[in-house]
């Protein structure tokens, strides 16, 4: 008899109502007996106002998490992050983490974790947002002493960013990553910053065109996660960061 039920649970709190792109991605990486357990905020405007909004509901989110058992819980979206700023949102984490057992993070988190992985000091930004935003992924990675060296950006409101379709995010991804690379030679990295596009298919493309890892957020709650349930993406090729978990894995 086949066995439908979940060896591991991600459970992940949405920035946005819609994200089709992050659970496209998650069931093309994670193994078939792996489920994604959302939560959705409701991030209306790329605005300080807009994130207080958001986050308004955010101890339900999780504690609904808790309560569903999942093994680990992301908050995800750079933009609320960036936006609230690193001392308010390892505050709201903290204060999470003491109601339960279960490791609870932010995407911004795990996507530090994951440049700093590979010693990289020196990192440019291609992302969908404005200047404010931008200004404010800088200062969250200068926390955290990793130096943004340049960014590339082309802007777009949150109703606009949830609407990009699939084949743009990747024409996106690629353009925007192309001239962070190019414009920023110093850099050691690329982040590719946002969830709401295809940006994992651009990532091994930039690598194989510049010679340097490729990080995206989305990319970075994967691996935190495959890393702590000892499994592998199903498939090779994905990039630097999701390949390097074929070693030493469980599968």
């Amino acid at each position: 008899m086949i066995d439908l039920v979940p060896r591991h649970q991600l459970g992940y709190v949405l920035p946005v109502l819609v994200a089709d792109c992050v659970q496209y991605q998650f069931y093309r990486t994670f193994p078939p007996d792996c489920l994604l357990v959302c939560n959705p905020l409701d991030l209306k405007s790329f605005s300080p106002e807009g994130v207080d909004e958001a986050l308004a509901p955010f101890d339900p989110a999780i504690d609904f998490l808790i309560g569903r058992k999942v093994d680990r819980i992301t908050q995800g979206g750079i933009p609320i992050s960036a936006l609230a700023g690193r001392t308010r949102i390892r505050k709201l984490l903290d204060d999470a983490q003491a109601r339960t057992s279960i490791p609870i993070t932010a995407d911004f988190e795990e996507t530090i974790e994951a440049i700093q992985s590979f010693g990289i000091k020196r990192v440019a930004v291609a992302a969908k947002w404005d200047d404010r935003l931008m200004a404010g992924v800088a200062d969250y990675l200068r926390d955290a002493g990793i130096e943004t060296v340049g960014t590339c950006a082309e802007v777009h409101s949150a109703a606009q960013v949830v609407a990009i379709n699939p084949q743009d995010g990747v024409d996106m991804a690629l353009a925007l990553g192309r001239k962070a690379f190019a414009d920023n030679p110093s850099a050691d990295g690329l982040l590719l910053a946002g969830g709401a596009w295809l940006s994992l298919q651009a990532v091994p493309i930039l690598e194989a065109e510049f010679g340097k890892p490729v990080i995206t957020n989305p990319t970075a709650t994967y691996w935190a996660a495959l890393k702590q349930f000892g499994r592998a993406p199903i498939q090779q090729g994905l990039g630097q960061l999701l390949d390097s978990l074929h070693q030493g894995s469980n599968t």
